[in-house]
């Protein structure tokens, strides 16, 4: 064994191509190692990754027996019994009778080498949309943009008026169908790294011998995404008079002010939510997240900056070394906040839009649709690939004088 695997407090190296899920779950309890060409259930051949969070890993699949495509969602197994539980709010009858929402086809059980797991069976759907803007590199067009933020209100105005709270919304798209082949004509093989662990020894039993990178809905130059827009993932979901007592599983940067000093969620937190995805939509930037905010008393200082004060007697919350509120009567410190500031008009008025037709193609060139190549606006390797295409100029008809693919700086 060499130094460099004794002094290390972690098993496995980084992933090398990109984000991927904790590589040190993969152990008793945690994800359970998915390699392409498994078979779930006697029916469904993982085919690619769609994507992972830190309670399971999505897959892209072919069912067998239906002969179509289907996202296979693997809760990790520790969180299994729970998470099947905390799902209930998504076989609500208001629910399942509305087209605004994904719900689940089917579910099973299966064991693994880590535990047992549940396995969530979805129809396919497109990445988060919140997630298409990349700041200046790739963003949403505004009408696209407007119709996809409708949707959003539309959904969560429906779940308020049936009694219903989301607690962290999320929106995707429905995606076309395709033949195997044809899909992976427009998305190229999957790309793989090996689990590389610190002693040298292989990954064993369970951890997977490779991770997958994420199918990148951005790379097909065709319109891979449907038109219909949903709301997805109900595990956070719960009746309107009956929040959760437990500390909510929602990113910092989308905690309303009253949920990150300790308060329960509700309908306004879920409000607060849609308008922080609906500026990360327009925008492609966060509007209450820097590069270490992932504690409530950082999102408070956030919101402060670009809000205002808190008032007075929210400002004698106390947080623990960890940035969470305590209990009243606990011991820790009272929030302190940031002394610069940028306003919300100043935020939005920085969203400027690019000339229509201007992107940047996949030699990495400023290409005016009617002039000669100029070099690269940016030099990060984001920005050195095809945007996204038409699909994310909306429902709207492309005219001959639209460019097929969107503008890296439009929204």
């Amino acid at each position: 064994m060499d130094s460099d695997s004794e002094s290390s407090p972690w098993k496995y190296f980084p992933f090398e191509l990109g984000e991927c899920e904790d590589l040190e779950n993969y152990e008793p309890g945690g994800f359970h190692p998915v390699h392409l060409g498994d078979v779930y259930d006697d029916r469904y051949r993982v085919v690619h990754k769609l994507g992972f969070g830190g309670f399971s890993t999505v897959w892209l699949a072919r069912d067998a027996l239906m002969n179509r495509w289907v996202s296979l969602k693997i809760v990790v197994a520790r969180e299994s019994p729970t998470y099947e539980a905390s799902t209930v709010i998504a076989s609500h009858p208001s629910i399942t009778a509305s087209r605004l929402f994904a719900v689940v086809d089917r579910e099973f059980w299966f064991d693994g080498p880590n535990g047992q797991h549940l396995c969530l069976v979805y129809p396919v759907l497109g990445p988060d949309l919140s997630k298409l803007s990349k700041g200046i590199y790739t963003r949403i067009k505004p009408q696209f943009a407007r119709e996809v933020s409708l949707s959003a209100a539309r959904a969560l105005a429906y779940m308020h008026l049936n009694g219903l709270c989301h607690g962290a919304l999320r929106l995707t798209h429905e995606f076309n169908s395709y033949e195997e082949g044809d899909l992976l004509s427009l998305f190229g093989p999957p790309r793989t790294a090996p689990m590389r662990t610190y002693s040298g020894k292989p990954p064993g039993p369970h951890a997977p011998n490779y991770i997958v990178v994420p199918l990148d809905f951005s790379s097909s130059s065709a319109n891979v995404l449907g038109r219909e827009v949903c709301v997805m993932d109900f595990d956070q979901s719960f009746i309107a008079t009956s929040p959760p007592t437990k500390r909510p599983g929602i990113p910092a940067k989308y905690l309303a002010p009253e949920v990150a000093i300790g308060q329960p969620l509700s309908p306004a937190s879920d409000v607060w939510a849609l308008g922080c995805a609906i500026f990360r939509i327009r925008s492609g930037d966060d509007l209450f997240f820097d590069y270490d905010t992932d504690c409530p008393a950082d999102a408070l200082r956030q919101i402060v900056k670009v809000v205002g004060e808190l008032p007075e007697k929210w400002k004698q919350t106390k947080f623990d070394e960890e940035g969470f509120p305590v209990i009243q009567g606990e011991d820790g410190e009272v929030f302190w906040s940031l002394e610069e500031t940028q306003p919300l008009d100043d935020r939005v008025k920085a969203i400027v839009d690019e000339p229509a037709g201007l992107f940047i193609n996949g030699r990495g060139e400023a290409v005016d649709m009617d002039g000669e190549p100029e070099p690269a606006m940016f030099d990060d390797d984001a920005a050195l690939r095809v945007p996204y295409p038409a699909a994310l100029e909306g429902s709207r008809p492309k005219t001959e004088t639209e460019p097929t693919v969107a503008p890296k700086n439009a929204h």
